[in-house]
């Protein structure tokens, strides 16, 4: 019997997006948000985790899974289906899984970004820089995904209905960060939006950290 070997290691806890199935909390909404303005942001405060990041206003706010620490805010959606949103996972990967991308060497990084495009069937892996202090790393899951024979030979191309992109990284504190842009558009201006967002997140760690340290 011929076997379908597709994204194995999507399965795994860092690139999960159960958000598209997951059902909302009997005390949220349905997600029904629309397509937000792309040239209006303003910064979003969650109020259950403490984190910060400038993204469009009026998200539907749900509430991660509990083995996905965060939030996703949802602005358009057809039922529990996400169409645009923006997912925070905290606390989403081990420390002992993922080099330091601030202080690991180039032959490090590189490759780890190498066995992770390979183990993941992503079309783009690749270091970036989230600030000037901090950097993480960029993937996107790919459009078209090979299918294999029991010899694992190719034998098909399956075209995937949707993509996922996400940047991971450690905060100041180290605390481990991924941000997904959950969209089915990946047009220059959504991209845009998103990579503010994440070059705009604050975490309530190192939020915290600073109150302490104003001058009177």
């Amino acid at each position: 019997m011929k076997k379908l070997f597709l994204m194995t290691a999507m399965l795994l806890t860092l690139f999960t997006a159960t958000v598209f199935a997951a059902e909302p909390q009997a005390e949220q909404p349905a997600p029904t948000a629309t397509q937000p303005e792309q040239n209006t942001l303003t910064e979003y405060t969650s109020k259950v985790f403490g984190f910060k990041m400038v993204c469009p206003p009026n998200p539907v706010v749900v509430v991660n899974p509990t083995d996905e620490k965060g939030e996703t805010l949802v602005y358009q959606s057809e039922g529990i289906k996400i169409l645009r949103g923006i997912q925070v996972k905290l606390d989403a990967f081990k420390n002992d899984d993922v080099p330091d991308f601030n202080k690991a060497s180039k032959k490090v990084i590189d490759e780890y970004l190498d066995k992770l495009k390979k183990a993941n069937s992503y079309e783009v892996a690749e270091l970036v820089n989230i600030s000037k202090d901090i950097k993480g790393v960029f993937v996107l899951t790919a459009k078209e995904i090979d299918v294999l024979d029991d010899n694992g030979e190719v034998e098909g191309t399956l075209v995937a209905d949707s993509q996922i992109a996400a940047t991971f990284f450690r905060t100041k504190s180290g605390r481990c960060i991924e941000i997904q842009l959950l969209s089915d558009d990946f047009g220059e201006d959504v991209m845009k939006v998103y990579r503010h967002a994440v070059a705009t997140y604050q975490d309530a760690t190192d939020l915290s950290g600073t109150k302490g340290k104003k001058k009177k």
